[in-house]
């Protein structure tokens, strides 16, 4: 028999909601207690010591060590999805941040994985110039066929007339060097996970704007991204418990 009772010990994230209101419609079913469940659901992130309380219990978390659980985090399906989210949400943001129409802006997209390609999918229907820097070849070949130019990471030293630059790698690449070449009105949205890619203390006494870009689902597309939550959970548990 498929795990079917579930409990939401943190329900502070308003995702948690959404998620069990999808569980829910799917016939799935929320108790009070967590001695009454079957699996507990917990928040993104997860921190440890959330996973530490629930010792011995099936846990779905987003990260941190469970010895008896499952991170859907890493469900392929949720963080695709969850990809298309950020960019979403990142590009309702600059709208919400720029002085100017994104239309024919002059926009560098750093990193070209999930959310990157996303990304430049969302931007190329507003008519903007798109950039991308990455690393592998692979990720060049493919952002060159859907369209794009190309830089590697030394070319980011270099003076550009960049409108917008959107970071997506999870380790510093905007440092000194990177941001004094960058025009005063270039605005740069940082998505990477803390301490993110941009040394913010330089680009603050450079006079340049950079907006944290952290979170977006839960900020823009809250009922969704909560919504992939709960079907994470059932493609995970109907592949593991079937």
């Amino acid at each position: 028999m498929l795990p079917d009772k579930f409990f939401i010990p943190y329900a502070d994230d308003v995702r948690m909601s959404f998620a069990k209101e999808f569980l829910v419609s799917r016939g799935y079913t929320a108790v009070d207690n967590p001695d009454n469940s079957d699996f507990v659901i917990l928040p993104v992130p997860t921190k440890q010591y959330m996973l530490d309380e629930m010792q011995g219990r099936l846990c779905f978390h987003a990260g941190g060590i469970c010895e008896y659980g499952f991170d859907y985090m890493k469900n392929e399906s949720y963080v695709l999805k969850n990809a298309f989210l950020t960019a979403e949400g990142a590009v309702s943001y600059l709208e919400l941040n720029t002085p100017y129409s994104l239309i024919n802006s002059d926009i560098l997209i750093i990193g070209y994985g999930r959310i990157g390609t996303a990304l430049h999918k969302l931007l190329s229907a507003y008519g903007a110039i798109i950039t991308v820097c990455s690393r592998s070849k692979s990720s060049e070949a493919l952002a060159r066929f859907n369209g794009a130019r190309h830089i590697g990471f030394d070319e980011l030293k270099k003076s550009s007339s960049f409108d917008v630059i959107i970071n997506t790698v999870p380790h510093p690449v905007l440092n000194e060097t990177e941001l004094k070449v960058l025009k005063q009105s270039c605005i740069i949205l940082d998505l990477a996970s803390f301490p993110g890619g941009v040394d913010n203390h330089v680009a603050k006494s450079l006079g340049l704007t950079v907006l944290n870009g952290r979170g977006m689902p839960s900020k823009f597309t809250v009922q969704t991204a909560g919504e992939l939550i709960g079907e994470a959970i059932i493609d995970i548990i109907e592949e593991e418990f079937n």
